[in-house]
């Protein structure tokens, strides 16, 4: 009888060992030979992602001129609306006047029907962050 209980623990003991090893081998280490096709792939997953709203911001633009008609619609329109974002961008060879920052068009949309009585020029543009 005890020599039945030792042959007992004697397998349980070899075959925990035996499923303890077999669990190692589960990690496997994958060596990177080509990381011109890893990064290739990195690229088009990004360019991918962009074309999402998740990427981009939309914002209203009032304004596209001289510096000085820029400047002094910023100046109007902060002093009405001071708790919109509002910015003036260069791009060359003009200045541009852009309100807002939103996450999705909808919220966009909503700011152009607000003040498109008093901005009719304005119209939403989709910006990179």
């Amino acid at each position: 009888m005890k020599n039945l209980r030792t042959y007992k623990v004697f397998i349980i003991f070899i075959l925990t060992f035996v499923f303890s090893q077999s669990t190692h081998a589960q990690i496997n280490v994958i060596e990177n030979k080509d990381q011109k096709t890893i990064d290739l792939l990195l690229e088009r997953k990004m360019n991918q992602n962009n074309q999402f709203s998740l990427y981009t911001n939309f914002s209203l633009q009032l304004k596209n001129g001289s510096k000085e008609d820029v400047e002094s619609l910023y100046k109007e329109f902060t002093s009405q609306y001071s708790d919109i974002d509002a910015t003036i961008i260069y791009a060359n060879p003009k200045f541009k006047l852009v309100v807002g920052n939103f996450k999705n068009k909808i919220e966009a949309e909503y700011l152009l029907k607000k003040i498109s009585g008093k901005y009719p020029e304005a119209f939403v543009v989709k910006l990179k962050n």
